[in-house]
């Protein structure tokens, strides 16, 4: 049964017969008619009984019209699914701890307005684990930093971090960020970006290769080089949302402040629900995208 069909015949019992279903779909007459000759082939079944101009139903058109509702509905419900919109949609989103706590409130927000029967998963986690759930299609979109070294993704750039340095306050006021600092690094777990920005930050300083303490929160990670751990690398942006008193912070040379925060997904088809969260992204007032 040809779901076009199906959906011909309902709107000319429900339009009041051939002539009006064809304004209301904006097709021909003669388009409407053949859709039902077809419709009463496959069914192998008279759907309506002629007399003159005037249709009526038969006891099987009457009956395939009160069981077809539900499932012109189901169809509608699939297709909406399937195309990213609509009550059934999902869009499965990758980010960053850093991205997810400080840029993505209003571009969610955004998302929502204007895809109120979405249902969003926002799942956070390291650079290298997020490349990983889309590569095997455990996510539909992710927000990552690093350089885009893998061409069979697509990297669409959407807004700039700056890293910044910090360190645990010196013991006396008057000490500055030039004060002997505490060996080794603080940083994110393994597979993050920024962890490796902070690593080859250091070995560019000389500094003694001390063990690194691998943090998966960049409040803990705060908290740990605030008890003199270590020093770390964070995007300046988090620190509005962090306890300070105990750090101070200095900026870093462009080499590594500088880190790109793309949106990445796999290559093919972008669905309706993807579209929508580029145009989130950019009402939310990050840069555009390249």
């Amino acid at each position: 049964m040809d779901f076009a069909d199906l959906q011909t015949f309902r709107a000319v019992v429900e339009h009041g017969g051939v002539t009006a279903a064809a304004t209301q779909l904006h097709r021909v007459q003669s388009s409407i008619s053949a859709r039902l000759s077809a419709l009463e082939r496959d069914l192998g079944c008279a759907l309506f009984e002629r007399a003159g101009r005037r249709l009526q139903l038969t006891p099987e058109g009457r009956h395939l019209y009160e069981r077809s509702a539900a499932l012109v509905q189901d169809l509608v419900a699939l297709r909406q699914e399937l195309a990213g919109t609509g009550p059934g949609a999902v869009l499965c989103l990758g980010a960053m701890e850093s991205t997810a706590a400080v840029r993505l409130a209003p571009v969610l927000a955004q998302l929502r307005r204007g895809q109120p029967g979405m249902r969003l998963l926002l799942r956070t986690g390291t650079t290298g684990a997020l490349l990983q759930g889309l590569e095997q299609h455990a996510l539909d979109a992710v927000l990552v930093a690093g350089p885009a070294n893998r061409p069979a993704l697509h990297w669409q750039p959407v807004f700039e971090e700056e890293l910044v340095l910090i360190a645990p306050l010196p013991p006396s006021v008057d000490s500055t960020l030039a004060s002997p600092l505490p060996p080794g690094l603080v940083t994110f777990s393994a597979g993050c970006a920024y962890r490796e920005v902070a690593l080859d930050w250091a070995r560019a300083q000389g500094l003694p290769p001390g063990p690194a303490t691998e943090i998966g929160s960049y409040h803990a990670l705060a908290a740990a080089v605030t008890a003199g751990m270590g020093l770390g690398l964070l995007p300046r942006a988090v620190l509005s949302g962090i306890d300070t008193r105990g750090l101070q912070v200095q900026s870093l040379p462009e080499a590594w402040a500088r880190q790109t925060t793309w949106l990445v997904t796999r290559q093919g088809p972008v669905s309706a629900a993807l579209r929508a969260l580029v145009q989130a992204l950019q009402e939310g007032g990050m840069a555009s995208a390249g």
